[in-house]
């Protein structure tokens, strides 16, 4: 999910990870033997600090203090909307990280080059997707890039991209061999480094079930409806593919009972029918919601429950 220039542009996440296409969503599973009719209900999280019942996720740079104010968690660019109004009246804030992948006009992009992490092109973001294997790539990321993000003083972080590596290991499991297990290192070498910090995920569903102890937040993209980046056309999520998310969400939530779902839909602004359709669906199911459009530059006056 990104709609910005990493890092001041590098999701979901963002969120609106890599065009959309719900490609990851249509790996067939045996969802038959899953048959969940809903989730466990939305409930009162363990810790404080934690408890949400509402976010939104916000990537512009005009400051929209007074609209985000009406949420309890808002995700953020960094060098965009200023964290300390919002921390000061109460919003717990995040801010984006990139674990995934460097924007090719991003402040990394030559360091992550120089040092041959780069392993496929993104074209929907001009971006490229890095081996999260190499020990170059962890130094980069845990000595430059979440220190640089967490500058301006956040609550926590966002991460988002995970996806694109872990697709490098689904095309080609022997090349790219020990991706999984490098994605959930990097999870956990989060928590340890930062055990004060809220740790959203985006995605990643390959890893949730094994990452979901060390974050307490799990964002699922796409839950329902979802847009076109080139034309804006909307579009249903198909019901195996959100079945096949259902079905993540619970193994998750499985492994930590405390673990909050997020949920991230896409609706034209002016389709306050399908908002509201969206909206009640994820809440039935036990995700906090958000509703945006693909860029998330934007967040609704008219946004449900907010």
């Amino acid at each position: 999910m990104r709609g910005f220039s990493e890092q001041h542009n590098s999701g979901s996440g963002g969120a609106n990870g890599r065009g959309h296409a719900v490609g990851n969503c249509a790996i067939v599973l045996m969802v038959a033997l899953f048959s969940f009719s809903a989730l466990i209900p939305l409930r009162l999280f363990a810790g404080n600090e934690r408890r949400i019942s509402s976010w939104a996720c916000y990537y512009g740079s005009e400051n929209i203090t007074r609209n985000l104010s009406r949420f309890d968690l808002a995700v953020l660019a960094p060098g965009g909307q200023d964290p300390a109004p919002l921390r000061k009246a109460g919003i717990k804030t995040l801010v984006y990280v990139s674990a995934g992948e460097v924007s090719a006009d991003g402040p990394y992009y030559e360091e992550a080059r120089n040092h041959g992490l780069l392993i496929r092109h993104n074209e929907n973001w001009d971006s490229w997707v890095v081996d999260l294997r190499d020990p170059a790539w962890k130094e980069l990321f845990f000595e430059r890039i979440i220190p640089d993000a967490l500058e301006d003083g956040y609550d926590g972080i966002f991460i988002d991209t995970l996806d694109s590596p872990l697709d490098m290991h689904r095309r080609d499991p022997d090349n790219f061999k020990g991706m999984e297990r490098s994605a959930v290192e990097l999870i956990k070498r989060i928590r340890k480094r930062y055990p004060r910090l809220l740790v959203a995920q985006n995605r990643g569903f390959e890893i949730s079930q094994r990452s979901a102890p060390f974050i307490d937040y799990l964002l699922i993209e796409g839950l329902s409806s979802l847009m076109e980046l080139s034309s804006g056309e909307r579009f249903d999520v198909s019901p195996k593919d959100r079945e096949f998310l259902l079905v993540k969400a619970t193994e998750a939530l499985k492994a930590n009972p405390s673990l909050t779902l997020l949920s991230l839909d896409y609706v034209p602004s002016g389709d306050a029918p399908t908002m509201e359709k969206v909206y009640e669906f994820s809440r039935s199911k036990g995700f906090v919601p958000f509703i945006s459009v693909p860029a998330l530059d934007r967040v609704f006056e008219n946004h449900p429950g907010s």
